[in-house]
């Protein structure tokens, strides 16, 4: 194998590189990363740099050329709100060939031969986009009033979930066969967290019948867009003079089912997962929120301990906006029948799921750089020690798009080897925000809370009545 294959397996194929043992792939010694990860990230920059007109922009403005060490990269990365620089008049005007034109400044991917003129929602523009492109895009809840749109592919999706099953495995066990998956939401969607759903059908259960989802439907990103507008609206006191596209009038059955399904559905669902998958192996993804909504209902139903103990169960986005009690997740487990739920770090913009250790770190996958920037200048902190800051990452697995992106998130990260005997950087569970101080927007969320959902339901139902 040669210097540059190698390389580009580590960015690409992390069971390739690494073979089935997510142990070896959290400890490696940090030196022998930090190359890997170096010559990953010229590679990558040589690739995509004449390609993406905005990343040639910046990299001209900062008269940035080669890429001698890790940090050279921080001016580089992009701000959060860049996948949502487009007017949101593009949205609202059903302009969708004009926001093709936006999102191919974004991506290698070419959309010139894809015609938009007959899309009406943002959900028929996502439909064409999957059919007849690589892409797949994943976009925000919009609680900003519009949306993000990160143009991920479907191969990077798989290579992240051959990876993370090898988390419901013994270390070193190569993946054989499916398993069942149990996902407490839509089947499909394109936000954040629901592509991830997917990629689990996908490499993990492989057949539809070990998928078993609360609704079979596909959450519409035409209400998650709904719902943004609507809390925007409200907080500047205009519900009033909201505006409702004819495409959404029309699917109003559509969504009254899916407000139904969501709501009581979820009694029903959890008494059919005892009675079908009682005792069964399975895994499961989802909000902290909704892993609690989904033991609770089974719980008070005398439902517990459901699957068998060897389960993987993983949790993360943290509560949205939602009051969980301090201890949600002994109930989780205690639903599903596990000794522990898994608790992971994972963004829209990362094509990474970042696990939580038994010293409480979230340990941060090894094809994604970490940088902690200072909050005032901007400039990245030293790679050692403890160090707090903001989070900014760089998704080498990103092929198709650059996968430098500066967050909202308020970390420590501690660059030592972990008690747990990882070497890769590991986050505390104290993760903050920043903008909450007249700082601005500065959120991005991965899925839209129940809440919001079910707001924006009832908002275009009193408004069709």
């Amino acid at each position: 194998m040669t210097a540059d294959t190698e390389v580009r397996l580590f960015a690409e194929d992390p069971v390739g590189f690494f073979g089935p043992s997510r142990w070896r792939m959290h400890t490696l010694a940090p030196d022998r990363l930090a190359a890997l990860q170096l010559a990953a990230l010229r590679m990558r920059y040589a690739e995509l740099r004449d390609r993406i007109p905005v990343l040639r922009t910046i990299a001209d403005e900062q008269r940035i050329g080669e890429i001698g060490t890790l940090d050279d990269a921080a001016p580089l990365l992009f701000p959060h709100t860049v996948y949502k620089s487009y007017p949101v008049s593009l949205l609202l005007d059903n302009r969708f060939d004009q926001l093709a034109t936006w999102l191919g400044r974004l991506t290698t991917v070419d959309l010139g031969g894809v015609d938009f003129s007959g899309c009406d929602s943002i959900d028929a523009w996502l439909d064409l986009l999957d059919a007849r492109t690589d892409l797949r895009l994943a976009h925000s809840s919009g609680t900003s009033g519009t949306m993000s749109f990160v143009p991920h592919t479907r191969q990077e999706y798989a290579a992240l979930y051959r990876t993370v099953r090898l988390d419901a495995l013994p270390d070193g066990v190569p993946w054989r066969e499916p398993m069942d998956v149990v996902w407490p939401g839509f089947r499909t969607g394109r936000g954040g967290i629901d592509r991830h759903a997917g990629a689990m059908a996908e490499q993990m259960a492989d057949t539809p019948d070990r998928f078993h989802a609360l609704h079979p439907g596909s959450l519409s990103a035409d209400v998650m867009f709904l719902a943004g507008r609507l809390r925007a609206a409200a907080a500047r006191g205009e519900v009033d003079r909201l505006e409702i596209p004819p495409a959404l009038k029309a699917r109003r059955a559509e969504f009254e089912e899916a407000q139904r399904a969501t709501g009581a559905g979820m009694a029903r669902f959890v008494e059919e997962l005892a009675d079908t998958l009682g005792g069964r192996r399975v895994a499961s993804l989802g909000l902290w929120s909704v892993h609690h909504a989904m033991a609770t209902a089974g719980l008070v139903r005398g439902i517990e301990s459901v699957f068998a103990p060897d389960s993987f169960v993983f949790s993360g986005g943290g509560a949205k906006g939602t009051a969980l009690p301090a201890d949600w997740a002994e109930p989780v487990g205690r639903f599903f029948g596990v000794p522990r739920v898994r608790l992971c770090y994972a963004m829209t913009e990362v094509m990474a799921v970042n696990l939580l250790c038994d010293a409480d770190r979230y340990h941060i996958e090894p094809w994604v750089i970490l940088y902690v920037l200072d909050p005032e200048t901007g400039d990245p902190l030293p790679r050692s020690g403890v160090r707090t800051g903001r989070a900014a990452f760089l998704d080498l697995m990103a092929d198709v798009h650059w996968g430098g992106f500066v967050s909202g998130d308020e970390v420590t990260v501690d660059w030592s080897a972990c008690r747990c005997g990882r070497t890769t950087p590991g986050l505390s569970t104290a993760i903050g925000r920043f903008g909450g101080n007249g700082g601005g927007d500065d959120k991005i969320t991965c899925a839209a809370t129940p809440e919001a959902l079910t707001e924006a339901l009832e908002f275009l139902n009193g408004a069709l009545a």
